[in-house]
């Protein structure tokens, strides 16, 4: 191979996996051709991936229903096919009547694990009183709502971690303390509910090609293990990072995605010290990857196509 064509070759791989960042200042949002929304809600998760006109599969809701519910009313969300809630802490709950609020939602599908039992009651009686049906995410499951499709990945009833989770320092338990009674909550280190979300492997259809997320909730080294040594082939366009960039993370895991984008789902100031700063680097690998934070960056918008991806930043 010559010089000349090893050149192009690099150029053409340079076009394909740049990303471009653009802090939105006008009243246009969310952008054209949008594909997955981190939504800024503190510390939690609420993402959304678009699924049609007004339409979109909503992954957690975060921790306040006034916050989720304003992430889907900027972007024009009044259709939600399925609401996955990956588990049931509370930043990753809490804010499920502001999903419900003046929207059509149609199925809600949660973990396995019902764990913790405030979370699992809160979720049952929402959607009970919305008259919602509820599902439970199995392993190998394949689902598509428009251009979206995706495989569960995760959790696997027939896969143990290969170690037990990292124990919580006295300071962390105090904060699920906190987590439970107050929307700043984040959630302990070394969880069983976290080691049991439900994690995606996501496809969305674009003009010029398929691009991947992969959605992480807040799983941690134990079940990253496991999930990386079922599924060796993780690569993917966008990661989610897991439990908002907490210290505990599996490198190998984490270098197996091979991202064009990392996505942290964080508050400001929160109590457990996330993100953690190894981890950013981690995230953002040797490439330098860009890595986006709600806390810093606010609403996180990907769009454009395979070929043209995009991150729009919106506070």
């Amino acid at each position: 191979m010559t010089a000349g064509v090893v050149a192009l070759l690099l150029v053409l791989i340079a076009a394909v996996v740049a990303l471009y960042v653009i802090r939105s200042r006008t009243t246009n949002w969310p952008p054209p051709n949008w594909i997955l929304a981190a939504c800024d809600v503190g510390q939690g998760d609420a993402l959304a991936l678009a699924a049609g006109p007004a339409e979109a599969v909503v992954i957690d809701t975060g921790p306040d229903p006034a916050k989720a519910d304003h992430c889907l009313t900027v972007l024009g969300i009044h259709k939600v096919p399925l609401l996955v809630l990956t588990h049931f802490h509370a930043d990753h709950v809490d804010g499920v009547p502001g999903v419900l609020k003046g929207r059509t939602v149609t199925e809600i599908e949660t973990t396995s694990d019902p764990d913790p039992p405030r979370g699992v009651a809160e979720v049952t009686a929402w959607a009970r009183t919305a008259g919602i049906p509820t599902s439970v995410a199995a392993v190998g499951e394949h689902r598509r709502f428009g251009p979206v499709s995706w495989d569960v990945l995760w959790p696997d009833p027939d896969a143990s971690p290969s170690a037990p989770p990292e124990p919580a320092p006295k300071s962390h338990r105090r904060g699920r303390r906190q987590a439970r009674a107050s929307p700043r909550g984040g959630g302990e280190e070394g969880s069983g509910p976290n080691n049991s979300s439900v994690v995606l492997q996501v496809t969305v259809a674009t003009r010029d090609g398929p691009v991947r997320l992969l959605l992480t909730g807040d799983i941690e080294p134990p079940s990253q293990a496991a999930i990386l040594a079922a599924h060796p082939d993780l690569a993917a366009d966008v990661l989610k990072v897991p439990h908002h960039g907490s210290k505990y993370q599996d490198p190998d895991f984490l270098r197996a995605v091979r991202p064009r984008v990392s996505i942290i789902s964080v508050g400001a100031g929160n109590v457990y010290g996330h993100p953690s700063p190894d981890t950013v680097r981690l995230a953002g690998g040797s490439a330098g990857t860009p890595v986006l934070r709600t806390d810093r960056d606010g609403q996180i918008v990907i769009y454009g196509s395979a070929r043209n991806l995009r991150a729009a930043l919106r506070r």
